[in-house]
């Protein structure tokens, strides 16, 4: 039951059955901030450790497979982006749509809560966008480290 003097349908973010923070409540920001750090922390590992194997690399671009390879990373990536783009535009013109059905609103009360609709709307569309993009951002480089790693451990052929 929310706390909250109305309901407002807000659900927890832990799994059902544990406490929602293990830490002191005081504590909640600081350990979302380290957990971000953290998060940052991998990412650079991550950027570093692609970029090491990106430099092994450079020697076999001339190997048409790994050049035919690479180019369909970057294939899928533009794909990717490419469906993300043709979702950003469809919820902006959903969008674009439920704000012209406000002014339909007979009542203060019935507007505000338009208003608000559309605003947690807009809110939930750029959440999702954000965190395509961030995913994508994330797979892009597990998949190249693996590929990657994958290309500069096999045994080179000389021709």
């Amino acid at each position: 039951m929310s706390k909250l003097p109305v309901s407002v349908g807000l659900k927890t973010i832990d799994k059902p059955g544990l406490p929602a923070l293990r830490e002191s409540k005081a504590l909640a920001p600081l350990a979302v901030s380290m957990k971000a750090n953290s998060l940052v922390q991998r990412q650079a590992a991550r950027l570093l450790q692609n970029s090491m194997l990106s430099a092994g690399l450079a020697s076999r671009f001339g190997d048409p497979q790994v050049w035919s390879e690479w180019l369909q990373l970057q294939a899928a990536i533009m794909q990717r982006l490419h469906q993300q783009n043709l979702d950003w535009r469809q919820g902006c013109a959903i969008l674009a749509e439920d704000y012209a059905l406000i002014r339909h609103a007979n009542t203060m009360s019935k507007m505000a809560e338009k208003q608000g609709n559309f605003f947690s709307q807009w809110t939930l569309l750029l959440t999702n966008q954000a965190s395509s993009l961030l995913e994508l951002m994330e797979n892009i480089h597990v998949d190249y480290g693996y590929w990657a790693s994958q290309k500069t451990a096999m045994p080179r052929t000389i021709a």
